[in-house]
C-alpha cells in the first residue's frame, strides 16, 4: 500500500527523531572530548549524561521503528502484520520516556551541585530538593509505565480476558506538570549564581546565554503538551472499533504520532542543553575570539553594581543576596603545579579567565605547552574572581542603589515600589475570579454535590489562608528578624523579609495552579480540592506580605488610600477573569445540554501561562531592590502617634492588642459573609432553585423574570465591589488635608453599617418581582468593598514591633469560609428557606462592627488610627532621610520639639527664639496631628524621655 494513498505522519516523525538524535550524539561526543582530551575529568554528571543518551537512543529507535511500521496513520490504513511491532514500540517508548528525562535533569542537578560547592548553599539545598523531586516522581511514573495494564503483557500483545489499562496519553499528560515546573526550577537555579559572577561582558553573556538555553525545553514540553491534548480530544471524537484499538484507544497510532515526536525532541534537546555549559574549553580551541577578543584589554562591569538585593558595592565588601547563607570569605591561594589527573570544579571550568595558563612542574614529564594540560590559576565564586594577589571584588548585572528603609520613602519612590507590588494584587484578583467560575464548571462536569461544591471555596480560604500566613507566611517575613540576634558580625543577611516572601509565594503559587492539568483532565474532585489549597496557600503568603508593604512604604498619611488602591485594582481582575470565563474558557460548557469535561482544558493554557508568569515574576523580584524595615524602626515609628499604644485598656490588655483582635475577628466574619453572598448568589436571586443547588451550565441562562443571567448580575455586583474601593482610596486621599472628608475609620463605620442593613433586606425582602432582590444584593457588594483595606490599614496602626506578625493573623482572617457557608447550607437543608439561611450573613457583619464601633467609642483608639503627620513634617522627615539622617536622631528631635510645640527645624534656634514662639503657640501638642484625650496626651509627654 503506497504512502501516497493514504495521509501519513510517518516519514515525519522519523525525519525529526533521526536529526535531534544525530544532533544530540554530536553534542555528546563533544562533550566527552572536553571532559577526557582536555579537561582530563570525568564526574558523574558525565556518567548521567552518558546514561541519558543511552536511553534516548532507545528511544528514538522505538519511535522510528513504530514510524515505519503505522505510526502515524490511521487505523484501517495500518498493515495487520505491522500491529504487534507497533504495540511493542509504543510500549517500549511509554517505559524509556520518563527515565531519560530522569538521567537528563539528574546530571544538570549534579552539574549545578558542584557549580554551587563552597558557596551558595541555598542553591545547593534547592537542587537537592528538585533532585529528589526528579528521581521520585521519575521512578514512580516509570513503574506506571512499565505496569499500565494487569496483566502485564496485555499492554503489547493482543489479551483476550479481562484487561485493564491506564490510558496513556492521559498519563503522559497528568505527568506533564512535573516536567513543567522541574524545567523552570532548573532553568531558575543558576541565574542568581551566574549574574552575580566578575568576567568580561562577552564571557558573562555567553555563560548566561548558555544555561538560559534550557527555555527551548520548556518550550518543547509545552508544545508537546499541546499535541497530547490534540491527541485526547481526537480520540474522544473516534469510533471505537474493537480491531483497531491500540493500546485500548482508538486511532491511537494518528492521534499520538505527533506528540511521541515532539517527546523525542524533548529528550534530545534537553541532552543538548545539558551539555553546552560545558563545551567551554573545545569552543576555545575552535573559536576562541567568540570569548575574548584578543586585540582588546578585557572590560569589566563597573564595580558600583549590585547583587539585585539592593547593597551597593561601593568600596564596601561583598554583600550576600536573600538566599546566601555563606558569607565571602578569602579563598586560598591559586594552586599551581598541580598534575594532569587534578580535579578541576565546575565553577573553575566555567569561569578560569585563560583557559590555556598553566605552570609547569619541575617533577613532571608533561609538556609545559602542551595545550592539553590545564591548571585552574584563579578560584571564581558566584561572587567574585579570587587570585593570589586580588581581592575580592562583587560584580553583577543589575545596577540599582539599595532602597532606604519603608518608612523613609518618599512619595515617588513609594509610587514606583507599590505599583510594582500591585501586579500581585492583579494576579490574585484574575485568579479568584477564575477559581469561582472554574468551582461551578468542575461541579457541573463532575456531578457534585451541593456540599461538595461549597467546600471547594471552603478549603481555599478555612485551608490556605488559616495555614499559609503563620506557618509559611510570617516565618519568612520575619526570619531576618528570628536570626539577628544571632547574626554574626559582617555575616550574610538571612533569609526574609517582604521581597523573600512574595518568592516563597509565587512558587507555591505556579505549583498549585500547574496542578489543575491533571485534575481537569481526571475531573478528580481531590485533586481540585488540592489545588485550592495550594493556591490559597500561596495567596496568603504572598498577601501577608504585600498587604503591609503597601500600608507602610510611603507617607503614613496615605496607608488607606495605597491599599484600597491595590485592593480595587485586584477587584477589576476578577471583573475580567470572570468575563473570561464566560465568553472565551466554558462556552462549551455552558451550551444547554452540554456537560463535557474537554471545556476543561481551554482554561488549563491561562493556567499554564500564570505558572510561567510566576516564575518570571519571582526572577523579577530576586533582582528588584525593594525596601525592607525591621521589627525596631516600626517600633521607633510608633513615638509618631499623640497615643501610646502599648496603654493599658479594658480588662488590662494593651490598646493595640484590642485593635488587632477586634481586627481578626472583625476579618474572620467580613469574609465569611463576603464568601457567603457568593457561593449563595444564584440561589438568592433564584431561591425556588435552591434544592437543586443549580450550577455551572444553568448560570449563563435567563432564569423566568430574570432580566439577565446570575452570571451577569454576578459581574455587575462584582463591578460595584470594585468602585467601592476606588471610591474608599479616593476619600481616604482627601481626608488628610481635608477635614470635612471622613476619616478612614468613619468610612468602616458607614460601609459595616449600610452591608449590615442590605443584608436584612437580603433576607427580609420577598417582593413578587424577581428583578427587585438585585438592588440590595449589588448595593451589599458596594458597601462591602473598602471592608477589607480598611480592617487591614487600621488593625495595624500602633502595631510596632510586632507588625509582621499582626499582619500575618490579620491575614489569617479570611479563614471564615471554613465553617459559615455550611451553617447557611445546613440551615436550609433543615427546611429553612435560602432568605432564612442567609440571616447568619448580616449577623456576621454585626460583629464585624465591633471594631469600628471601639474605634468610634474609645478616645485612645481614635487617637490612635486618626493620627495624621502632616505634609509638611512628613517633607521634612523625609528630607531627612533622603540625607541618610538617622531614623533615631529624627524621632528624638520631633519629640523634643513635640514637648515645646516647636517645629523640627525650629530647635536648632537660640533659647530666647525658641522661648518666645512656645509662649506664641502655648500648646505642646504635636504638630499637624488631632489631639487625643488629655490622659493620652499627659501619658506620652511623661514618657517622652524614656527609651522605647
Amino acid at each position: 500500500m503506497s504512502s501516497i494513498n493514504y495521509p501519513d505522519r510517518g516519514p515525519a516523525v522519523f525525519a525529526v527523531t533521526i536529526a535531534t538524535l544525530s544532533l544530540s550524539s554530536c553534542v555528546v561526543a563533544a562533550r566527552l572530548f572536553c571532559r577526557i582530551r582536555i579537561v582530563r575529568s570525568v564526574t558523574w554528571d558525565d556518567y548521567f549524561i552518558i546514561s541519558a543518551w543511552v536511553i534516548a537512543l532507545a528511544l528514538s529507535l522505538s519511535i522510528d521503528l513504530g514510524a515505519s511500521n503505522g505510526l502515524g496513520r490511521h487505523d484501517e490504513n495500518i498493515s495487520p502484520d505491522d500491529w504487534d511491532t507497533l504495540r511493542r514500540c509504543d510500549y517500549a517508548f511509554s517505559v524509556l520516556y520518563n527515565p531519560a528525562l530522569m538521567a537528563t535533569k539528574t546530571s544538570v542537578l549534579i552539574f549545578y551541585l558542584r557549580l554551587s560547592k563552597n558557596t551558595q548553599k541555598v542553591l545547593r539545598l534547592a537542587s537537592w530538593a528538585v533532585l529528589a523531586i526528579v528521581n521520585v516522581a521519575g521512578t514512580v511514573l516509570t513503574l506506571l509505565n512499565i505496569f499500565q495494564c494487569r496483566p502485564i503483557q496485555a499492554a503489547f500483545d493482543p489479551y483476550n480476558g479481562d484487561v485493564f489499562c491506564i490510558p496513556l496519553l492521559t498519563e503522559f499528560i497528568c505527568s506533564a506538570p512535573v516536567n513543567v515546573v522541574t524545567d523552570l526550577a532548573i532553568l531558575a537555579l543558576p541565574l542568581p549564581v551566574l549574574t552575580s559572577m566578575r568576567l568580561p561582558r562577552r564571557q558573562k553573556v555567553i555563560l548566561i546565554f548558555t544555561f538560559a538555553l534550557g527555555i527551548f525545553v520548556t518550550v518543547v514540553d509545552v508544545v508537546r503538551i499541546y499535541y497530547l491534548e490534540q491527541a485526547i480530544t481526537q480520540a474522544s471524537t473516534s469510533s471505537n472499533t474493537p480491531s483497531s484499538i491500540f493500546v485500548h484507544s482508538p486511532e491511537f497510532a494518528w492521534n499520538a504520532s505527533l506528540s511521541f515526536m515532539w517527546s523525542a525532541v524533548e529528550v534530545n534537546i534537553g541532552i543538548i542543553c545539558a551539555c553546552i555549559p560545558t563545551l567551554k574549553p573545545l569552543i576555545r580551541r575552535i573559536l576562541p575570539a567568540m570569548l575574548v577578543d584578543p586585540n582588546a584589554t578585557p572590560t569589566y562591569d563597573k564595580d558600583t553594581s549590585t547583587d539585585g538585593n539592593g547593597s551597593s558595592n561601593n568600596g564596601r565588601p561583598p554583600t550576600s543576596g536573600i538566599f546566601t547563607d555563606d558569607y565571602i570569605t578569602p579563598p586560598p591561594q591559586a594552586r599551581t603545579g598541580e598534575g594532569r589527573g587534578s580535579e578541576v570544579s565546575a565553577m573553575e571550568f566555567l569561569t578560569t579567565p585563560d583557559m590555556n595558563l598553566t605552570t609547569p612542574d619541575i617533577n613532571s614529564n608533561a609538556n609545559p605547552l602542551d595545550p592539553l594540560d590545564r591548571t585552574p590559576t584563579a578560584l571564581a565564586s558566584p561572587t567574585g574572581v579570587y587570585s593570589g594577589t586580588e581581592n575580592s571584588v562583587y560584580f553583577g548585572f543589575v545596577n540599582m542603589r539599595r532602597p532606604k528603609s519603608m518608612i523613609r520613602t518618599s512619595v515617588r519612590d513609594s509610587f514606583k515600589y507599590c505599583t510594582v507590588v500591585t501586579i500581585l494584587f492583579l494576579l490574585w484578583g484574575f485568579s479568584y475570579g477564575l477559581l469561582n467560575q472554574l468551582n461551578d464548571a468542575v461541579a457541573t462536569i463532575s456531578g457534585m454535590s451541593a456540599a461538595e461544591t461549597i467546600g471547594l471555596s471552603s478549603v481555599y480560604f478555612g485551608g490556605g489562608y488559616l495555614v499559609g500566613p503563620l506557618l509559611v507566611g510570617e516565618w519568612i517575613l520575619r526570619h531576618d528578624e528570628h536570626s539577628r540576634s544571632r547574626r554574626k558580625k559582617n555575616g550574610p543577611d538571612q533569609i526574609g523579609g517582604y521581597r523573600a516572601t512574595f518568592i516563597i509565594g509565587l512558587c507555591f503559587y505556579g505549583v498549585g495552579t500547574i496542578m489543575f492539568w491533571p485534575s481537569a483532565v481526571l475531573t478528580s474532585y481531590a485533586g481540585f480540592i488540592i489545588c485550592n489549597f495550594v493556591v490559597g496557600f500561596a495567596l496568603a503568603i504572598i498577601e501577608t506580605g504585600a498587604n503591609p508593604f503597601l500600608v507602610f512604604c510611603g507617607p503614613m498619611d496615605y496607608a488607606e488610600m495605597r491599599l484600597c488602591l491595590a485592593q480595587g485594582i485586584q477587584a477589576v481582575a476578577t471583573v475580567l477573569s470572570g468575563l473570561l470565563a464566560q465568553k472565551v474558557f466554558f462556552v462549551t460548557l455552558y451550551t444547554p445540554g452540554s456537560t463535557d469535561s474537554l471545556a476543561l482544558l481551554d482554561v488549563q493554557w491561562t493556567y499554564l501561562a500564570i505558572t510561567l508568569l510566576c516564575a518570571a515574576l519571582a526572577l523579577f523580584f530576586y533582582y528588584m531592590p525593594l525596601p525592607e524595615v525591621t521589627d525596631a524602626e516600626m517600633e521607633h515609628s510608633t513615638r509618631y502617634l499623640p497615643v501610646d499604644p502599648k496603654k493599658r485598656s479594658v480588662g488590662g490588655l494593651q490598646l493595640r492588642t484590642w485593635t488587632l483582635t477586634l481586627a481578626v475577628l472583625a476579618q474572620w466574619t467580613y469574609v465569611a459573609g463576603q464568601e457567603s453572598m457568593s457561593i449563595f448568589f444564584r440561589e438568592l436571586l433564584t431561591p425556588t432553585a435552591l434544592m437543586q443547588f443549580s450550577t455551572g451550565s444553568d448560570s449563563l441562562q435567563t432564569p423566568p423574570g430574570l432580566a439577565l443571567s446570575t452570571q451577569n448580575y454576578l459581574l455587575i455586583a462584582h463591578t460595584a465591589f470594585a468602585v467601592s474601593r476606588f471610591l474608599a482610596a479616593y476619600l481616604a486621599y482627601l481626608s488628610p488635608t481635608h477635614p470635612k472628608v471622613p476619616q478612614p475609620r468613619t468610612i468602616l463605620s458607614i460601609c459595616t453599617g449600610l452591608s449590615i442593613v442590605c443584608g436584612i433586606l437580603v433576607a427580609a425582602y420577598r417582593p413578587t418581582n424577581p428583578n427587585l432582590p438585585t438592588i440590595p444584593i449589588i448595593l451589599f457588594f458596594f458597601f462591602e468593598g473598602p471592608l477589607w483595606p480598611l480592617i487591614f490599614t487600621l488593625g495595624l496602626r500602633g502595631q510596632g514591633k510586632r507588625t509582621k506578625r499582626a499582619a500575618a493573623y490579620i491575614t489569617m482572617g479570611a479563614s471564615g469560609p471554613a465553617f459559615w457557608p455550611f451553617v447557611i447550607y445546613a440551615i436550609d437543608r433543615r427546611g429553612g428557606s435560602i432568605q432564612t439561611a442567609f440571616s447568619v450573613v448580616p449577623a456576621l457583619l454585626v460583629v464585624t462592627g465591633f471594631f469600628s464601633l471601639f474605634l468610634d467609642l474609645k478616645r485612645d483608639a481614635r487617637a490612635l488610627v486618626d493620627a495624621r503627620v502632616g505634609a509638611e513634617d512628613q517633607s521634612r522627615i523625609q528630607d531627612r532621610a533622603n540625607r541618610d539622617v538617622d531614623l533615631d536622631a529624627i524621632l528624638a528631635a520631633r519629640r523634643r520639639a513635640s514637648v515645646a510645640g516647636l517645629p523640627v527645624d525650629d530647635e536648632k534656634a537660640g533659647f530666647f527664639k525658641r522661648f518666645s514662639i512656645a509662649l506664641s503657640k502655648g500648646s505642646s501638642v504635636l504638630p499637624g496631628r488631632r489631639s487625643s484625650e488629655q490622659p493620652a496626651t499627659e501619658h506620652r509627654e511623661t514618657n517622652l524621655g524614656s527609651p522605647g
